[in-house]
Protein backbone atom coordinates (compact mmCIF):
# COMPACT_ATOMS: atom_id res chain seq x y z
CA UNK A 1 0.00 0.00 0.00
CA UNK A 2 1.34 3.39 -0.99
CA UNK A 3 1.70 5.98 1.74
CA UNK A 4 1.24 9.75 1.29
CA UNK A 5 4.32 11.79 0.63
CA UNK A 6 5.65 13.41 3.76
CA UNK A 7 8.45 15.72 4.68
CA UNK A 8 8.54 17.63 1.38
CA UNK A 9 9.75 21.12 2.06
CA UNK A 10 8.06 24.13 0.45
CA UNK A 11 11.42 25.08 -1.00
CA UNK A 12 11.13 22.17 -3.42
CA UNK A 13 8.33 23.94 -5.27
CA UNK A 14 6.22 20.78 -5.45
CA UNK A 15 2.46 20.96 -4.87
CA UNK A 16 -0.33 18.47 -5.47
CA UNK A 17 -3.49 18.60 -7.57
CA UNK A 18 -5.80 18.24 -4.54
CA UNK A 19 -4.41 21.41 -2.95
CA UNK A 20 -4.48 23.21 -6.28
CA UNK A 21 -8.15 22.33 -6.76
CA UNK A 22 -9.22 24.29 -3.68
CA UNK A 23 -6.83 27.20 -4.04
CA UNK A 24 -8.37 30.55 -4.97
CA UNK A 25 -6.68 33.08 -7.22
CA UNK A 26 -7.58 36.68 -7.99
CA UNK A 27 -8.97 37.29 -11.49
CA UNK A 28 -6.64 38.24 -14.33
CA UNK A 29 -5.83 41.94 -14.12
CA UNK A 30 -6.29 43.70 -17.46
CA UNK A 31 -4.21 46.78 -18.21
CA UNK A 32 -6.13 47.24 -21.47
CA UNK A 33 -9.28 45.06 -21.44
CA UNK A 34 -9.07 42.08 -23.82
CA UNK A 35 -5.79 43.36 -25.28
CA UNK A 36 -3.09 43.71 -22.62
CA UNK A 37 -3.29 41.44 -19.56
CA UNK A 38 -0.90 41.25 -16.63
CA UNK A 39 2.37 39.46 -17.28
CA UNK A 40 5.01 39.90 -19.97
CA UNK A 41 3.84 41.04 -23.40
CA UNK A 42 5.79 41.62 -26.62
CA UNK A 43 4.49 44.29 -29.00
CA UNK A 44 6.22 43.74 -32.33
CA UNK A 45 6.01 45.68 -35.56
CA UNK A 46 8.12 46.96 -38.41
CA UNK A 47 10.09 50.21 -38.00
CA UNK A 48 7.97 53.38 -38.17
CA UNK A 49 4.72 51.41 -38.27
CA UNK A 50 3.37 53.23 -35.20
CA UNK A 51 4.35 51.04 -32.23
CA UNK A 52 5.51 54.07 -30.25
CA UNK A 53 2.20 55.92 -30.67
CA UNK A 54 0.22 52.85 -29.59
CA UNK A 55 2.46 52.27 -26.56
CA UNK A 56 2.39 55.94 -25.58
CA UNK A 57 -1.39 56.07 -25.90
CA UNK A 58 -1.68 52.98 -23.67
CA UNK A 59 0.67 54.56 -21.11
CA UNK A 60 -1.27 57.83 -21.09
CA UNK A 61 -4.66 56.07 -20.81
CA UNK A 62 -3.54 53.89 -17.88
CA UNK A 63 -1.80 56.72 -15.99
CA UNK A 64 -4.76 59.04 -16.48
CA UNK A 65 -7.54 56.48 -16.15
CA UNK A 66 -8.67 57.09 -19.72
CA UNK A 67 -9.41 55.00 -22.79
CA UNK A 68 -7.29 53.50 -25.54
CA UNK A 69 -8.59 51.64 -28.62
CA UNK A 70 -12.07 52.33 -27.29
CA UNK A 71 -11.40 50.49 -24.02
CA UNK A 72 -11.54 52.10 -20.59
CA UNK A 73 -8.46 51.47 -18.43
CA UNK A 74 -8.20 51.33 -14.65
CA UNK A 75 -5.76 54.01 -13.43
CA UNK A 76 -2.33 53.28 -12.03
CA UNK A 77 1.32 54.24 -12.15
CA UNK A 78 3.22 53.73 -15.41
CA UNK A 79 6.94 53.70 -16.10
CA UNK A 80 7.93 54.17 -19.74
CA UNK A 81 11.54 53.33 -20.66
CA UNK A 82 11.75 55.51 -23.80
CA UNK A 83 15.30 54.49 -24.59
CA UNK A 84 15.30 55.73 -28.21
CA UNK A 85 14.11 59.22 -27.24
CA UNK A 86 15.09 62.28 -25.23
CA UNK A 87 13.07 64.73 -23.13
CA UNK A 88 12.57 67.22 -25.95
CA UNK A 89 11.22 64.62 -28.36
CA UNK A 90 8.97 63.14 -25.70
CA UNK A 91 7.54 66.56 -24.89
CA UNK A 92 6.85 67.24 -28.56
CA UNK A 93 5.09 63.92 -29.03
CA UNK A 94 3.03 64.29 -25.88
CA UNK A 95 1.89 67.71 -27.07
CA UNK A 96 0.62 66.06 -30.25
CA UNK A 97 -1.13 63.33 -28.29
CA UNK A 98 -2.58 65.54 -25.54
CA UNK A 99 -2.35 69.25 -26.46
CA UNK A 100 -4.92 70.45 -23.93
CA UNK A 101 -5.22 68.16 -20.90
CA UNK A 102 -2.87 68.26 -17.92
CA UNK A 103 -0.38 65.41 -18.17
CA UNK A 104 -0.59 62.88 -15.31
CA UNK A 105 2.21 62.70 -12.76
CA UNK A 106 1.56 58.94 -12.60
CA UNK A 107 3.19 58.62 -16.03
CA UNK A 108 6.95 58.54 -15.54
CA UNK A 109 9.72 58.27 -18.13
CA UNK A 110 13.27 57.05 -18.25
CA UNK A 111 15.49 57.64 -21.30
CA UNK A 112 18.52 55.60 -20.24
CA UNK A 113 18.85 52.22 -18.62
CA UNK A 114 21.33 49.49 -17.85
CA UNK A 115 21.19 46.02 -19.36
CA UNK A 116 18.64 43.79 -17.66
CA UNK A 117 21.36 41.54 -16.30
CA UNK A 118 23.48 44.47 -15.12
CA UNK A 119 21.14 46.09 -12.61
CA UNK A 120 18.06 47.32 -14.49
CA UNK A 121 15.79 44.59 -13.12
CA UNK A 122 16.66 45.79 -9.60
CA UNK A 123 15.77 49.37 -10.59
CA UNK A 124 12.40 48.23 -11.90
CA UNK A 125 11.74 46.26 -8.72
CA UNK A 126 12.50 49.35 -6.65
CA UNK A 127 10.12 51.44 -8.76
CA UNK A 128 7.32 48.92 -8.24
CA UNK A 129 7.89 48.84 -4.46
CA UNK A 130 7.82 52.62 -4.10
CA UNK A 131 4.62 53.32 -6.08
CA UNK A 132 1.15 53.11 -4.57
CA UNK A 133 -0.52 51.41 -7.54
CA UNK A 134 2.01 50.22 -10.14
CA UNK A 135 0.22 48.94 -13.24
CA UNK A 136 2.50 49.01 -16.24
CA UNK A 137 6.14 49.11 -17.34
CA UNK A 138 6.96 49.71 -21.01
CA UNK A 139 10.41 48.86 -22.39
CA UNK A 140 11.08 50.59 -25.71
CA UNK A 141 13.01 48.77 -27.12
CA UNK A 142 14.23 45.32 -26.09
CA UNK A 143 17.51 45.65 -28.01
CA UNK A 144 18.72 48.45 -25.75
CA UNK A 145 18.39 46.53 -22.47
CA UNK A 146 18.81 42.97 -23.70
CA UNK A 147 21.46 40.92 -21.88
CA UNK A 148 24.54 40.28 -24.00
CA UNK A 149 24.28 36.52 -23.56
CA UNK A 150 27.01 33.92 -23.68
CA UNK A 151 28.96 33.02 -26.79
CA UNK A 152 28.18 29.30 -26.52
CA UNK A 153 24.40 29.76 -26.09
CA UNK A 154 22.08 28.82 -28.94
CA UNK A 155 19.91 31.57 -30.44
CA UNK A 156 16.81 30.06 -28.81
CA UNK A 157 18.51 29.87 -25.39
CA UNK A 158 19.80 33.42 -25.69
CA UNK A 159 16.38 34.77 -26.72
CA UNK A 160 14.59 32.96 -23.91
CA UNK A 161 17.13 34.15 -21.35
CA UNK A 162 16.79 37.74 -22.59
CA UNK A 163 13.21 37.94 -21.28
CA UNK A 164 13.51 35.66 -18.26
CA UNK A 165 14.15 38.50 -15.80
CA UNK A 166 11.25 40.61 -17.03
CA UNK A 167 8.96 37.57 -17.04
CA UNK A 168 9.80 36.79 -13.43
CA UNK A 169 9.30 40.44 -12.47
CA UNK A 170 5.85 40.56 -14.08
CA UNK A 171 4.81 37.20 -12.60
CA UNK A 172 5.96 38.01 -9.07
CA UNK A 173 4.34 41.45 -8.94
CA UNK A 174 1.19 40.90 -11.03
CA UNK A 175 1.77 43.98 -13.18
CA UNK A 176 2.00 44.23 -16.97
CA UNK A 177 5.37 44.59 -18.68
CA UNK A 178 5.14 45.60 -22.35
CA UNK A 179 8.30 45.11 -24.43
CA UNK A 180 8.59 46.81 -27.84
CA UNK A 181 10.32 44.72 -30.48
CA UNK A 182 10.63 44.39 -34.26
CA UNK A 183 9.42 42.06 -37.00
CA UNK A 184 11.50 40.18 -39.51
CA UNK A 185 11.80 41.56 -43.03
CA UNK A 186 10.58 38.23 -44.40
CA UNK A 187 6.80 37.70 -44.27
CA UNK A 188 5.35 34.68 -42.49
CA UNK A 189 2.06 32.81 -42.55
CA UNK A 190 1.93 32.80 -38.72
CA UNK A 191 2.10 36.32 -37.22
CA UNK A 192 4.18 35.06 -34.27
CA UNK A 193 6.78 33.60 -36.62
CA UNK A 194 7.27 37.12 -38.02
CA UNK A 195 8.65 38.38 -34.69
CA UNK A 196 12.37 39.05 -35.06
CA UNK A 197 14.54 36.42 -33.40
CA UNK A 198 13.77 32.81 -32.52
CA UNK A 199 10.70 31.29 -30.92
CA UNK A 200 12.54 31.71 -27.62
CA UNK A 201 11.22 35.29 -27.40
CA UNK A 202 7.56 34.51 -28.06
CA UNK A 203 7.88 31.38 -25.91
CA UNK A 204 9.12 33.39 -22.94
CA UNK A 205 6.37 36.01 -23.24
CA UNK A 206 2.89 35.46 -21.83
CA UNK A 207 1.33 37.45 -24.65
CA UNK A 208 2.44 38.54 -28.11
CA UNK A 209 0.90 41.44 -30.02
CA UNK A 210 1.83 42.01 -33.67
CA UNK A 211 1.14 45.34 -35.37
CA UNK A 212 1.26 44.78 -39.12
CA UNK A 213 0.76 47.55 -41.65
CA UNK A 214 -1.38 47.17 -44.76
CA UNK A 215 1.16 48.63 -47.14
CA UNK A 216 -1.13 48.89 -50.13
CA UNK A 217 -4.03 50.81 -48.60
CA UNK A 218 -2.96 52.17 -45.22
CA UNK A 219 -4.19 51.16 -41.80
CA UNK A 220 -2.86 48.32 -39.66
CA UNK A 221 -3.93 45.01 -38.23
CA UNK A 222 -3.32 44.22 -34.56
CA UNK A 223 -3.05 40.50 -33.88
CA UNK A 224 -2.89 39.06 -30.37
CA UNK A 225 -2.27 35.62 -28.86
CA UNK A 226 -1.35 34.63 -25.32
CA UNK A 227 -1.71 32.32 -22.36
CA UNK A 228 -4.41 34.48 -20.74
CA UNK A 229 -5.58 36.21 -23.91
CA UNK A 230 -8.16 34.91 -26.33
CA UNK A 231 -6.70 35.09 -29.83
CA UNK A 232 -7.92 38.17 -31.68
CA UNK A 233 -7.35 40.23 -34.80
CA UNK A 234 -8.64 43.76 -35.27
CA UNK A 235 -8.18 46.58 -37.73
CA UNK A 236 -6.60 49.86 -36.66
CA UNK A 237 -6.76 53.22 -38.39
CA UNK A 238 -4.35 56.02 -37.47
CA UNK A 239 -5.79 59.47 -36.83
CA UNK A 240 -3.00 61.79 -38.01
CA UNK A 241 -4.50 64.81 -36.24
CA UNK A 242 -4.91 63.13 -32.84
CA UNK A 243 -1.85 60.86 -33.29
CA UNK A 244 -3.89 57.91 -32.07
CA UNK A 245 -4.85 54.49 -33.34
CA UNK A 246 -8.58 53.81 -33.57
CA UNK A 247 -10.00 50.30 -33.42
CA UNK A 248 -12.19 49.78 -36.51
CA UNK A 249 -13.11 46.17 -35.74
CA UNK A 250 -13.00 43.16 -38.04
CA UNK A 251 -10.25 43.99 -40.55
CA UNK A 252 -11.96 42.08 -43.34
CA UNK A 253 -15.08 44.18 -42.92
CA UNK A 254 -13.25 47.43 -42.17
CA UNK A 255 -10.93 47.24 -45.17
CA UNK A 256 -13.24 45.18 -47.39
CA UNK A 257 -13.54 47.28 -50.55
CA UNK A 258 -9.86 48.27 -50.81
CA UNK A 259 -8.64 44.78 -49.94
CA UNK A 260 -10.95 43.01 -52.37
CA UNK A 261 -10.00 45.37 -55.18
CA UNK A 262 -6.29 44.85 -54.51
CA UNK A 263 -6.74 41.07 -54.40
CA UNK A 264 -8.66 41.02 -57.69
CA UNK A 265 -5.97 43.12 -59.36
CA UNK A 266 -3.33 40.69 -58.10
CA UNK A 267 -5.30 37.63 -59.28
CA UNK A 268 -5.75 39.21 -62.71
CA UNK A 269 -1.98 39.79 -62.75
CA UNK A 270 -1.43 36.03 -62.31
CA UNK A 271 -1.19 35.68 -58.52
CA UNK A 272 -3.15 32.54 -57.69
CA UNK A 273 -2.31 31.89 -54.03
CA UNK A 274 -2.66 34.02 -50.88
CA UNK A 275 1.14 34.12 -50.49
CA UNK A 276 1.63 35.47 -54.03
CA UNK A 277 -1.18 37.98 -53.56
CA UNK A 278 0.43 39.10 -50.30
CA UNK A 279 3.79 39.60 -52.00
CA UNK A 280 2.16 41.46 -54.90
CA UNK A 281 0.02 43.79 -52.80
CA UNK A 282 1.98 44.15 -49.56
CA UNK A 283 -1.18 43.35 -47.59
CA UNK A 284 -1.19 41.38 -44.35
CA UNK A 285 -1.11 37.64 -45.06
CA UNK A 286 -3.94 36.65 -42.71
CA UNK A 287 -6.14 39.41 -44.12
CA UNK A 288 -5.45 38.23 -47.68
CA UNK A 289 -6.10 34.57 -46.85
CA UNK A 290 -9.38 35.18 -45.01
CA UNK A 291 -10.63 37.70 -47.56
CA UNK A 292 -9.93 35.33 -50.46
CA UNK A 293 -11.85 32.61 -48.63
CA UNK A 294 -14.81 34.97 -48.27
CA UNK A 295 -14.57 35.99 -51.92
CA UNK A 296 -14.83 32.37 -53.09
CA UNK A 297 -18.06 31.83 -54.96
CA UNK A 298 -18.51 35.50 -55.82
CA UNK A 299 -15.42 37.27 -57.13
CA UNK A 300 -13.13 34.22 -56.95
CA UNK A 301 -13.34 30.53 -57.74
CA UNK A 302 -11.12 27.78 -56.36
CA UNK A 303 -9.18 25.80 -58.96
CA UNK A 304 -7.12 23.72 -56.54
CA UNK A 305 -6.00 23.53 -52.94
CA UNK A 306 -5.18 27.11 -51.97
CA UNK A 307 -5.30 28.19 -55.63
CA UNK A 308 -7.74 30.79 -56.88
CA UNK A 309 -8.84 32.38 -60.13
CA UNK A 310 -11.22 35.20 -60.93
CA UNK A 311 -14.81 34.07 -61.31
CA UNK A 312 -15.11 36.28 -64.39
CA UNK A 313 -12.17 36.25 -66.77
CA UNK A 314 -11.25 39.86 -67.66
CA UNK A 315 -10.89 38.75 -71.30
CA UNK A 316 -14.39 37.29 -71.36
CA UNK A 317 -17.15 38.93 -73.49
CA UNK A 318 -19.34 38.99 -70.37
CA UNK A 319 -16.99 41.31 -68.52
CA UNK A 320 -19.08 44.17 -67.08
CA UNK A 321 -16.68 47.01 -67.89
CA UNK A 322 -17.67 48.76 -71.18
CA UNK A 323 -15.15 50.55 -73.34
CA UNK A 324 -14.81 51.96 -76.81
CA UNK A 325 -12.28 50.51 -79.23
CA UNK A 326 -10.36 52.46 -81.86
CA UNK A 327 -13.31 52.22 -84.27
CA UNK A 328 -15.79 53.60 -81.76
CA UNK A 329 -17.36 50.22 -81.10
CA UNK A 330 -18.91 49.90 -77.63
CA UNK A 331 -17.66 46.48 -76.57
CA UNK A 332 -16.67 45.15 -73.15
CA UNK A 333 -13.41 45.41 -71.30
CA UNK A 334 -10.93 42.87 -72.67
CA UNK A 335 -12.96 41.81 -75.73
CA UNK A 336 -11.28 41.82 -79.11
CA UNK A 337 -12.16 44.81 -81.35
CA UNK A 338 -14.46 44.14 -84.30
CA UNK A 339 -13.74 44.75 -87.95
CA UNK A 340 -15.15 47.98 -89.31
CA UNK A 341 -16.48 46.24 -92.44
CA UNK A 342 -16.91 42.65 -93.53
CA UNK A 343 -19.39 39.82 -93.57
CA UNK A 344 -18.49 38.58 -90.09
CA UNK A 345 -18.46 41.37 -87.48
CA UNK A 346 -17.23 38.96 -84.78
CA UNK A 347 -14.22 37.69 -86.72
CA UNK A 348 -10.77 38.65 -85.43
CA UNK A 349 -9.08 41.51 -87.25
CA UNK A 350 -5.32 41.03 -86.54
CA UNK A 351 -4.50 44.56 -87.64
CA UNK A 352 -7.08 46.08 -85.31
CA UNK A 353 -5.91 43.85 -82.43
CA UNK A 354 -2.33 44.95 -82.88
Amino acid sequence: MNTPFTGISSASGIFNAADLQTKEFPPIQWTVPDVLPEGLTILAGKPKVGKFWLALDIAFAVAGGGAVLGRECDPGAVLYLALEDNERRLQRRLKLLEPCETWPAELEFKTNAQRLDQGEIKHLEDWIKTRDNPRLIIVDTLALVRPCGRANDSVHTSDYAALRGLHRLASDTGIAVLVIHHLRKIESDDPLDAVSGSTGLTGAADTTLVLNNRQADGGCILYGRGRDLEEFETGLDFDTEACRWNDVGDPIEAFASETRAAILDAVHAGCQTPAKVRDHTGLDHELVKKTMQRMEGSELKKTGRGIYAASHDPLSPVSPCPRSDANGDKGTEGTLPRKANGPDPDALDPEAWR
